[in-house]
């Protein structure tokens, strides 16, 4: 049941991307795959968060697994955190490149805090929502989450300081 109350939390927050940005800060939203967006942290009480997504739009490159540095600003605005959440791949040849695709959810903390959040992923289209395991956000370090299988949509939500 309580799997139930997040997918459909985490659907009715996505449906409101139709509505302009920023939009009205909650405890999590969902994205599909091929989408930059930037969330703005809303503290909630001392340790937990809400967020507003402060810009979204498509993105249908596929980047470098490792050499993606470029696509984050140096300094950001405080307490956001840009993401890509997209297809990746390296190698030298068409091969390697094909044989080493995976998705991948491309993330820089601009706030000063150390966070943690819980991540739910899409395996199916229009499949139920499953959660994933993550490694937390940094202050201005870049994360990567790396999946070798197609992700339709990302969860993220419970955003807060990490202990």
């Amino acid at each position: 049941m309580k799997n139930l109350v997040v997918i459909f939390f985490l659907i009715i927050s996505w449906a409101s991307f139709a509505q302009q940005l920023p939009t009205i800060p909650a405890n999590g939203f969902a994205f599909t795959i091929g989408t930059k967006f930037t969330i703005k942290l809303i503290p909630t009480d001392s340790a937990y968060f809400d967020y507003s997504v402060i810009a979204f739009e498509s993105f249908s490159k596929t980047v470098d697994s490792w050499e993606n540095d470029d696509l984050f600003d140096k300094v950001g605005q405080d307490s956001t955190i840009t993401c890509y959440f997209c297809y990746a791949t390296h190698g030298k040849t068409k091969k390697e490149k094909e044989e080493n695709m995976k998705v991948l959810l491309i993330m820089k903390n601009y706030s000063k805090l150390v966070l943690e959040y819980k991540s739910d992923i899409q395996r199916k289209e229009n499949g139920e929502f499953l959660p994933t395991s993550n490694d937390g956000l940094y202050p201005n370090v870049k994360s990567i989450e790396i999946w070798p299988y197609i992700i339709y949509s990302i969860g993220m939500r419970d955003f807060k300081i990490m202990k």
